[in-house]
C-alpha cells in the first residue's frame, strides 16, 4: 500500500472509529458510513462540532480554517477525510 493511501484509511478508520465509540453506530459497513452526511443521520450535535474538530486538529497536528467547516466534504467521513489529508500534508510543507 502507498503512504498516502495507507494515511488515507488510518484517516477514515480514525473518524470511523470516533463515531462507533460516542453514537454507537454499527461498524458492518464501513463504507457506507462513509459517505453518510452525520449532521443528518444525528450522530453529531452542534456541540459535539467542537469537541470533534479540536480532536481531529490535535491527532493529525493541523487546523481548520472557517472556510473548511462550511466545505461541503465537512459533513461526511469520506469527504473530511481529503480535508484532513490536504491540511495535514499543507502543515507539513511549511514547516
Amino acid at each position: 500500500m502507498k503512504r498516502g493511501e495507507e494515511l488515507k484509511a488510518q484517516v477514515q478508520d480514525w473518524l470511523t472509529n470516533w463515531f462507533v465509540a460516542r453514537v454507537k453506530i454499527g461498524k458492518s459497513a464501513p463504507e457506507t458510513l462513509r459517505d453518510t452526511d452525520y449532521f443528518e443521520a444525528g450522530w453529531l450535535t452542534s456541540m459535539e462540532v467542537v469537541e470533534f474538530v479540536t480532536e481531529i486538529e490535535q491527532r493529525f497536528g493541523m487546523q481548520f480554517s472557517d472556510r473548511d467547516l462550511q466545505d461541503p466534504r465537512f459533513v461526511t467521513i469520506a469527504g473530511l477525510t481529503e480535508l484532513i489529508l490536504e491540511r495535514s500534508t499543507e502543515t507539513s510543507q511549511s514547516r
